[in-house]
């Protein structure tokens, strides 16, 4: 029996980079293309660290991982469940050490590659021999920054995509040409067991897809549905940066992202409360009603990690888990979701999963979180906390990596990882400011709020202004202490419940007004034929998952101004509420585009179509439940500063949510179309 193969991370402590800064790096770049494409060998050793048996440890071939060989297992003989961990509060900390076992892995082959690079002293002298082995030992995997400016502008990192690389050595000659490893991964002769073609068709859809998984012999990012498919990267750009059809997937990115930090300061809550906020921001399963609190709307991290998923995958491997983490990207995705983790638990650094939740009221003692019917080596419901095992992924002692090792891992009170990340920058108040996670945690609330606003103003969400220069007429709720409104403003979002398992396969629900996408739901999932246990099971159980849509703020407006009759200069809010449910429309679509169900209307209903259109009404039991709600924007009060000087600047927390009711209106009803 092989050795565990430990996942203690990289010596010294070096910064993750954006990928198209990595690629900047002459001399580590060269480094990590090729490491890269080292690990990719399918005789690279030792075994464990090879990237497609790493890759396999996220779905297919649902083998035990080589590098813990001697896991428990509680399922039968023969059998092997995976180690699926969405849709829980472990689903951001699991993934950690994930990646960083790419980053080992990749780090150690390029260690080496220097060495052998730099080992004919004849041809390369003792400085660009030191220069090599530096590069190399600071080498840390990178991350793709999808809310970007520049993937708004641009589109995916080219770096990303197929070419053909040649480098320069250390001693002056060139490698030979390499494909991009970075672009897919080939899986060689011999497929990995249990791979599949699927069906993009139900009942439900007359337009039928195929993913031919069992056919193709490497990833694909929105391939056409052929054997030998042709790769869509136009789609891929138009989706992330929008144009007539949508408003573009980045922007909206950005919004998630921002809203994530709009969570109240740790002293604006009730201990009691502090668990279920990261039950909240950690999956999309969240149940607030366990803990007796309503939620704060701000989103889980989870939503737009499936909603990039979706808009790289189309029929490919990165919209279904099972074939994901074969994909390069998949890293690189995960590495920035990683980086968001890291600012938000360096920002909210007492909000936690800890031993559990506590009911308000009740006698003081938490309530385990339990992982929905299990996983492969977890009973149905059972326990999870801050000491629960992450398998597969053994610490350097060669216990299972528990989520307490997970925290602030580049500090030194914690187990050492090697990796941090630069700096967040933005203007503030006309000044700029940074968070860095060197600099010692936020205690204060204020320090917190200074935080938030920061992060705010990175991502694009910290400018709140009037809405369509209204009066707002508000009820007499109360205001946060310390606070201050942003008078005549409220935020207006969609609270959406579908079925994870519904259509067979991964799905997105939209929101189009005037037949342009302003927002969606993305749904990430398997397909029937997983042999994933914990999937099966919900799947089985109709597990639900649950977020919120922003109505983007120029939609309100526009929406105001073309029912500028109806709604009157100084406007209850129910009266924008309802002309916001009049005048969006609904649709849920498949991984690859084509559309599953509209929301239809009779004639004269505002809708996709009408009950006399052709299509099949949608069964209630998979049917979307969607509400609209609003909340007001207030910012922290400076203990310096008045609203009316840059205190104004400081972060938004949203607050006073309101309920509207269900979302369709009229006669609507979901049919096929």
């Amino acid at each position: 029996m092989s050795k565990p193969y430990n996942i203690t991370g990289l010596k010294g402590l070096h910064p993750r980079l954006e990928i198209r800064d990595l690629a900047k790096d002459e001399v580590q770049f060269t480094l990590f293309i090729n490491a890269l494409d080292t690990i990719k060998q399918p005789d690279y050793r030792p075994k464990p660290a090879r990237f497609q048996e790493l890759g396999g440890i996220h779905g297919l071939p649902y083998e035990k991982w080589s590098g813990d060989p001697e896991a428990p297992d509680s399922m039968p003989n023969g059998i092997w469940g995976g180690y699926c961990n969405h849709q829980s509060v472990l689903f951001p900390v699991w993934h950690r050490p994930y990646v960083l076992s790419v980053e080992q892995s990749i780090g150690e082959a390029a260690i080496r590659l220097a060495k052998r690079w730099t080992e004919d002293t004849e041809h390369v002298d003792e400085a660009t021999r030191a220069k090599w082995i530096d590069a190399a030992e600071r080498l840390r995997f990178p991350f793709w920054d999808w809310t970007s400016q520049e993937t708004l502008d641009k589109g995916l990192p080219d770096v990303l995509k197929p070419q053909v690389f040649q480098f320069t050595l250390p001693d002056g000659t060139k490698t030979d040409p390499i494909e991009n490893p970075l672009s897919f991964h080939r899986f060689g002769n011999v497929q990995p067991d249990g791979f599949k073609d699927q069906i993009f068709k139900t009942s439900m859809q007359q337009d039928q897809a195929m993913s031919y998984f069992k056919s193709w012999t490497r990833t694909y990012r929105w391939p056409s549905s052929n054997v030998s498919p042709i790769e869509d990267y136009v789609k891929i750009n138009a989706l992330l940066q929008g144009g007539e059809k949508d408003v573009g997937s980045v922007r909206q990115l950005r919004s998630q992202i921002g809203n994530l930090f709009c969570y109240p300061a740790p002293g604006e809550t009730e201990e009691h409360q502090r668990p279920s906020i990261w039950d909240e921001f950690s999956n999309s399963l969240f149940t607030p009603d366990k803990a007796g609190w309503d939620g704060y709307g701000c989103g889980s991290i989870e939503i737009p990690h499936n909603k990039v998923h979706l808009v790289v995958g189309g029929l490919g491997d990165m919209a279904n888990n099972d074939y994901a983490g074969f994909d390069p990207i998949f890293y690189l995705h995960h590495c920035n979701i990683d980086r968001i983790l890291a600012f938000w638990e360096y920002t909210y650094n007492k909000f936690w999963v800890a031993e559990g939740y506590y009911k308000k009221g009740g006698d003081g003692k938490p309530i385990p979180f339990t992982q929905p019917e299990g996983t492969w080596d977890e009973a149905n419901n059972a326990d999870i906390n801050e000491n629960s095992e992450l398998q597969p992924f053994r610490t350097a002692s060669g216990d299972y990596w528990k989520p307490k090792d997970t925290r602030f891992p580049n500090k030194p009170d914690t187990l050492h990882t090697g990796y941090t990340y630069p700096d967040i920058v933005a203007t503030v108040n006309g000044e700029e400011r940074r968070v860095s996670l060197s600099n010692p945690l936020p205690e204060s609330d204020e320090k917190v709020h200074e935080c938030k606003a920061t992060i705010q103003a990175h991502f694009g969400v910290l400018e709140k202004h009037s809405i369509g220069n209204l009066t707002l007429i508000e009820s007499h709720a109360a205001i946060p202490k310390g606070h201050g409104i942003v008078p005549n403003y409220r935020r207006f979002y969609t609270f959406v419940e579908l079925v994870n398992h519904a259509f067979s396969g991964s799905y997105s629900l939209q929101l189009l007004y005037k037949d342009k996408v302003v927002g969606t739901f993305d749904v990430l999932t398997r397909s029937d034929a997983t042999q994933c246990a914990s999937c099966r099971i919900r799947r089985k159980a109709g597990g639900h998952v649950r977020g919120v849509i922003d109505i983007p703020d120029e939609v309100v407006e526009d929406i105001i101004q073309s029912q500028s009759e109806n709604i009157g200069d100084s406007p209850e809010v129910e009266t924008i509420a309802d002309a916001i449910k009049s005048q969006i429309n609904v649709r849920l679509v498949n991984a690859g585009g084509n559309i599953l169900a509209d929301a239809v209307g009779q004639p004269g209903v505002p809708g996709l179509g009408s009950q006399s259109a052709p299509g099949t009404q949608l069964e209630a039991t998979i049917r979307p439940v969607m509400r609209l709600g609003s909340a007001q924007a207030g910012r922290k009060l400076s203990t310096k500063l008045t609203m009316d000087g840059p205190a104004s600047k400081l972060g938004i927390t949203y607050f006073n949510h309101a309920s509207h009711g269900e979302f369709l209106v009229g006669d609507r009803e979901w049919k096929s179309v």
